[in-house]
């Protein structure tokens, strides 16, 4: 009942507020729109807070890196033997000839110039850590690396006039007698 009498006197009170403001002139009266009840919400469930989080160092980024490739074994390479006062080269008997041995060391043959007779073999054998060829006209090596040796074996008298084809400044002759 009690209910009852409040909302009474809001009535009253609104009627007669209503009355005092108005000024004899009618206003139009405003539709009242009709209220919905709000929907029921369902309680959000309580949400546990994350860990805080480490932030994470800045990681240097590494370079590709190109993989090397397979490395062919050098063959053994008999280690040249001292050098002779009277022609500075070495010589090895056997079989039908002998061999006689040029150092290839800080870009020149050596010896320069080499006699040998016809059957004998020249081995030369490369000392410097830069590759080198020997190049004359009737024999080639193919290129030599550091301790790689190339032989040749002179079957005709004649002068044999070489060179590193890859430094053409480095060269050398082999004279052939009978």
């Amino acid at each position: 009942m009690r209910r009852e009498l409040v909302i009474l006197l809001v009535l009253c009170s609104v009627f007669l507020a209503i009355g005092c403001a108005e000024n004899g002139a009618e206003e139009p009266a405003t539709p009242v729109e009709e209220v919905t009840p709000a929907e029921t919400v369902t309680p959000v469930e309580t949400v546990t807070p994350v860990e805080t989080v480490t932030p994470v160092e800045a990681v240097t980024p590494v370079e590709a890196v190109t993989p090397i490739e397979a490395i062919t074994s050098i063959e053994a390479v008999t280690p040249v033997e001292a050098v002779t006062p009277a022609s500075n080269a070495t010589s090895e008997t056997g079989g039908e000839g002998q061999t006689v041995d040029v150092s290839i060391k800080d870009f020149a043959f050596n010896p320069e110039e080499v006699t040998i007779s016809a059957g004998d073999t020249v081995r030369w054998t490369n000392l410097d850590s830069i590759t080198h060829t020997i190049k004359g006209p009737d024999f080639e090596s193919d290129t030599l690396r550091d301790g790689d040796s190339y032989s040749f074996v002179f079957t005709k008298p004649g002068v044999y006039e070489y060179e590193c084809s890859i430094h053409p400044s480095m060269k050398g002759t082999v004279t052939v007698t009978e």
